[in-house]
């Protein structure tokens, strides 16, 4: 296994160490979108001790939660699996979550600001999948398939709105965050509340994994042979 140092970069130690991604998302570390910079920069912007850090992650394994190493997997195959572990979960997960949330502010309508932000994100996350599964990765396994200028450009565009995409959808999961204290229910808080906040870490989790894929193994590998 590759030791982990302070000079790689998130996205190439998270492609390393899969686990490693719930480190940093607990410190709210953007590591899906910010996979360029470096463990040590993004130690002192956080105020977080790297030592520390290069402990907890070089003790995880190298699996991947299905035992799937994706860094060994090739593009195509990068796109189906995204499809079919992420996008399909997806569909099914986020009706469900919606009426436990529903549920949730009935009990407590303070915490209404929960199920709002958490609704926005829906539409977002579905409008995104549904961009990606019609129009994107078509475009983008033809260019893989039959690479030329023509398809290169139009592509770029559509990548460049995917990426500002992510961006925002993590920033939706820290304001979810604030308003949940990092996801930690109060003693009191009914069983309602516990599992809505529980499944929202669990999107969160895979929303992060899934934009990772993308931004720092599927466009990085793009831009790298063919675009520079």
């Amino acid at each position: 296994m590759k030791t982990i140092t302070g000079q790689m970069t998130l996205g190439n130690i998270v492609t390393e160490i899969p686990k490693s991604g719930d480190i940093f998302r607990k410190q709210r570390v953007d590591f899906a979108n910010d996979g360029n910079r470096t463990l040590d920069e993004v130690a002192e912007n956080h105020h977080l001790p790297l030592e520390n850090l290069l402990y907890e992650i070089n003790r995880l394994g190298t699996e991947n939660q299905d035992g799937i190493d994706i860094k060994y997997m090739d593009e195509q195959s990068i796109i189906s699996y995204i499809q079919r572990k992420y996008h399909e979960d997806l569909k099914d997960e986020l009706p469900i979550l919606e009426s436990y949330a529903e549920k949730m502010v009935k009990e407590n309508g303070d915490l209404e600001v929960i199920e709002d932000v958490f609704l926005n994100l829906k539409t977002a996350l579905l409008d995104h999948t549904r961009d990606e599964d019609e129009n994107v990765f078509p475009m983008l396994s033809s260019f893989l398939e039959d690479p030329s200028e023509n398809k290169k450009e139009a592509l770029k565009p559509h990548v460049t709105e995917l990426e500002d995409e992510h961006r925002n959808a993590a920033e939706t999961f820290w304001r979810l965050r604030d308003f949940t204290n990092d996801y930690t229910p109060s003693e009191e808080d009914s069983g309602t509340i516990r599992l809505v906040y529980r499944r929202l870490e669990k999107l969160e989790k895979d929303t992060l994994d899934h934009v990772h894929l993308e931004n720092n193994i599927l466009f990085k590998r793009m831009r790298e042979k063919h675009y520079d």
